[in-house]
């Protein structure tokens, strides 16, 4: 997926420049053509990391906000994380919930691809080169087992892991957090949360008020509490207290593409 931010001549105020965005399985890399960030909480906790120009996001475990220090313009290529192992090299348990700089984490080819996107004309030419080192280095992409193990989501275990895997039940955290991202239990409470938010947002287009008791039960929590409390733990929110302030906050725009 690709995400474009743009606020130049917006004159956004200091609440609509930040930029709330959720617990998830994924790694990104953002290049910020424009305007700087710096991350200012996360989890709850207070942080301040200016963000550096071509970012490298590992898989987030906790919810976070960053702000736009003036207009920015940025271009994101999200990735699945096990693609993004496959593609890179790079050991996933190093980067999960950190934002480091893509330049010092890459070197030889993978390195002078985000300097050839950072100097790229146009979104369109952004993503050309995105999807031609794809297509040179993703040929195995489709055989990966966590591929199966992603539409299985809830219903993930040990023991199915281990045998789509091809290894030991010893073996297979210390593959998940290499290879994914994150524990396979943070993955599965994810990937379940993804298929959730995106049903949600269906029936909104459907003109579909949630039920929120009915959702809970079809998408494998155990209750409605049990849905409020998973989402305050991705999020820091409940999903009523989300749908409303994503509908009218500039600042939760991620969460109307999530």
């Amino acid at each position: 997926m690709y995400v474009v931010r743009d606020t130049r001549r917006c004159h956004l105020s200091e609440r609509d420049s930040l930029n709330r965005f959720p617990a998830n399985p994924f790694c990104c890399l953002t290049w910020m053509l424009e305007g700087q960030a710096r991350l200012i909480e996360q989890g709850g906790q207070e942080r301040a990391q200016l963000l550096p120009r071509i970012l490298l996001t590992g898989c987030q475990s906790l919810h976070g906000v960053s702000q736009n220090l003036g207009d920015r313009h940025s271009f994101m290529a999200v990735f699945f994380p096990d693609a993004f192992h496959s593609l890179f090299g790079l050991d996933l348990s190093q980067i999960q919930d950190n934002f480091v700089d893509a330049e010092q984490m890459f070197s030889g080819e993978a390195k002078q691809f985000v300097l050839d996107v950072s100097t790229a004309d146009s979104n369109e030419e952004r993503c050309r080169l995105v999807q031609a080192y794809v297509g040179a280095h993703g040929q195995i992409l489709a055989l990966s087992p966590w591929s199966r193990l992603r539409r299985m989501g809830q219903n993930l275990s040990l023991q199915l892991a281990a045998m789509l895997l091809g290894v030991g039940d010893r073996q297979v955290q210390r593959r998940a957090r290499r290879e994914a991202g994150l524990s396979l239990l943070v993955l599965s409470r994810l990937w379940r949360a993804k298929r959730s938010h995106a049903q949600i947002h269906e029936k909104l287009v459907q003109g579909k008020p949630p039920d929120w008791a009915a959702h809970a039960s079809e998408h494998g929590y155990a209750d409605q509490s049990h849905l409020v409390r998973d989402c305050k733990q991705i999020t820091g929110r409940t999903p009523q207290q989300l749908l409303g302030d994503a509908q009218r906050n500039e600042s939760d725009w991620m969460y109307r593409l999530w």
